[in-house]
């Protein structure tokens, strides 16, 4: 019975030390909210015409992203850094 017990307390100790360790790693950012995040600090600063298309598509690079057409999203993202001037 102490065994059995011993055993139970140092599962679950194990169970809750990973839940922590799990808990405190930083997310990673995806390819898509690079991409987003990228577009967006440059259009934020623009007010010309490229500005506001940038704007308008980081709306269907997150939609494609969603939908998972991660190649499209990709063309679509790599477009507009350019259009931008953004080197990636």
């Amino acid at each position: 019975m102490l065994q059995i017990m011993f055993v139970m307390f140092t599962l679950v100790s194990l169970m809750w030390m990973s839940a922590a360790a799990m808990a405190q790693q930083p997310s990673m950012m995806s390819d898509c909210d690079k991409w987003i995040a990228t577009i967006n600090a440059e259009a934020g600063d623009r007010v010309d015409e490229a500005g506001y298309t940038a704007k308008q598509k980081i709306d269907d690079i997150a939609r494609l992203c969603k939908e998972g057409q991660m190649a499209e999203a990709q063309k679509t993202a790599m477009e507009t850094m350019t259009l931008l001037g953004i080197k990636m």
